[in-house]
């Protein structure tokens, strides 16, 4: 448990964190711009033609889950220290974290989109198993 309190995990946290975002806002705001725009743009301010993202909220939402996929595979780790289980416990945790949102959206966002619910569900679960590979590498790096 001291693990989780160490300077090295602080390390592999911090940059997580970072990578996470970087591949989140490349997702929203560039490969599936479009998409979201046109399926949620009802629900969304519109500013010149695009979603207008409260950018403080959005950059702490993408913090926590990044938190927590790092902490769900590190735990992972300290099971079984190998790459596959990394990558099978992220890709879970980031199929657990997406249904939850999107899930909850659907059951009670008037008109909320099937298609963003299974393609954001898909990306959440990509996102996961890319935190596996990133926290794998970075745990071997950091800590001793």
């Amino acid at each position: 448990m001291n693990y989780f309190f160490s300077f090295p995990f602080f390390k592999v946290v911090l940059i997580s964190i970072g990578i996470f975002v970087v591949l989140d806002l490349l997702w929203l705001a560039v490969i599936a711009r479009s998409l979201y725009f046109q399926q949620l743009s009802y629900l969304a301010l519109v500013e010149r033609g695009r979603i207008s993202f409260n950018l403080p909220v959005g950059l702490l939402a993408q913090a926590i889950i990044a938190v927590g996929l790092v902490v769900f595979v590190s735990l992972g780790l300290l099971v079984q220290n190998q790459l596959p289980t990394a990558l099978a416990v992220g890709a879970f945790a980031g199929f657990v974290l997406y249904c939850t949102y999107d899930l909850t959206n659907l059951s009670f966002v008037k008109d909320y989109p099937v298609a963003i619910t299974i393609v954001d569900i898909a990306w959440g679960t990509l996102q996961g198993l890319f935190a596996g590979v990133y926290v794998y590498f970075l745990t071997r790096w950091f800590v001793p």
